[in-house]
């Protein structure tokens, strides 16, 4: 899930919140986004860039890597130790609270776009919709997202090869150009293929 889902799913429970349990949700709120800084940590040590809009781009690739050092703060047992911690210390259950609750959205998230993405592969046939190759590895590239929140929608996703996906990343990166011939044609492709 994206930063900015995060910042906004995080926002709206705070603010639902707000009235019952007062200025303690913020805390939540907080951990709730700031548990991805083990992320960034990771990012900045490993590439030597302390620009954090350059570790979220890096986050939102494709194939980002998981690396278990980039969910340091993610894992069971950071999670299970803050808890245990909140129970001698009360000021502290906020903050385990907003945790896991990113950690759930994370899953929950994960197991749905899963679910759309076997769904796309079994409309597809598991064959590319550019290129009609049906050699391993064939996989799904996402075509569009709202803005804000994702979208779970198989329509979303075309079935494509490894070729194709990496050609769709390279046309989504190049700069706009009208006359790119790369990306008509990729758009084409994925256009005329679709069934």
């Amino acid at each position: 899930m994206r930063v900015r889902d995060h910042v906004a799913l995080s926002t709206a429970g705070a603010a639902l919140l707000y009235p019952s349990f007062g200025r303690r949700v913020l805390r939540a709120w907080a951990a709730s986004i700031l548990i991805d800084s083990d992320h960034y940590v990771w990012f900045a040590v490993r590439h030597r860039n302390l620009n954090p809009m350059a570790a979220v781009r890096f986050f939102h690739e494709e194939q980002a890597p998981e690396h278990p050092a980039t969910r340091l703060l993610h894992s069971p047992v950071a999670l299970a130790m803050i808890f245990l911690m909140s129970a001698r210390r009360r000021a502290l259950l906020p903050l385990a609270l907003g945790m896991a609750t990113h950690v759930a959205l994370d899953r929950y998230h994960e197991a749905r776009l899963e679910g759309a993405r076997t769904a796309a592969l079994e409309r597809d046939e598991y064959t590319c919709q550019v290129c009609g190759s049906q050699e391993p590895p064939i996989g799904v590239h996402l075509e569009s997202q709202p803005w804000l929140l994702p979208s779970y929608r198989s329509q979303n996703l075309v079935t494509v090869c490894e070729t194709c996906h990496e050609a769709a990343h390279r046309a989504r990166s190049r700069p706009a150009k009208r006359d790119s011939r790369a990306a008509s044609t990729l758009r084409a492709g994925l256009a005329g293929g679709r069934k």
